[in-house]
């Protein structure tokens, strides 16, 4: 048995029991100082980038969304006003599609940017015989629209057929998206 002198533990008598010295605890205080400073420069860009990375993809959803819309009704058209004039924001033109039915009923769908920036789409359905309105519906696409374009014209002098050509950029923030649309409507 072995006998301890008053005021020792066991854990701290006997040989080979020894603490921690300054220089081990200095060194260890810089190595976790270290790694918790590059923990807080990763957190720093991922806070950073995020952002940047929400407005892009809000950009981006905005162009598609009104290109969408747009090639869905301009698809379908049997006129598309203007001719060949531009549909753009600073000319307050809209951009007019349409097309009658096999029931009569003559579709006109208006496209507008009003000052917020948000493309506007306005549908009035009439019957063709009569004349008479059926239904009208307006509708945002987009919001965050910072230039449009549209202009409907024959490309290919030997080819009938007229193209509509939409770009549409949309600015979120310090991002922007620009596409272009090439859309072909329907032959008769």
């Amino acid at each position: 048995m072995m006998l301890l002198r008053p005021g020792r533990t066991p854990a701290l008598s006997g040989r080979g029991a020894r603490g921690l010295t300054l220089v081990e605890l200095l060194i260890a205080m810089g190595i976790g100082a270290a790694v918790l400073a590059g923990a807080l420069a990763v957190l720093n860009q991922l806070m950073l980038l995020v952002p940047k990375a929400e407005n892009s993809m809000l950009a981006i959803r905005q162009v598609q969304n009104a290109g969408y819309w747009i090639d869905r009704d301009a698809t379908s058209a049997q006129s598309i006003t203007p001719t060949p004039a531009l549909f753009t924001i600073s000319t307050a033109t809209p951009l007019i599609i349409t097309y009658v039915g096999w029931d009569a009923t003559k579709t006109t769908i208006t496209y507008t940017v009003d000052t917020n920036h948000y493309l506007q789409r306005q549908v009035a359905i009439t019957d063709e015989r009569t004349g008479n309105p059926i239904s009208s519906s307006q509708m945002r696409v987009s919001d965050s629209i910072s230039s449009i374009t549209a202009q409907y014209n024959q490309p290919d002098p030997g080819n009938p057929r007229k193209i509509l050509t939409v770009t549409i950029t949309a600015q979120v923030g310090n991002s922007s998206e620009t596409r272009v649309y090439k859309i072909s409507p329907r032959s008769f």
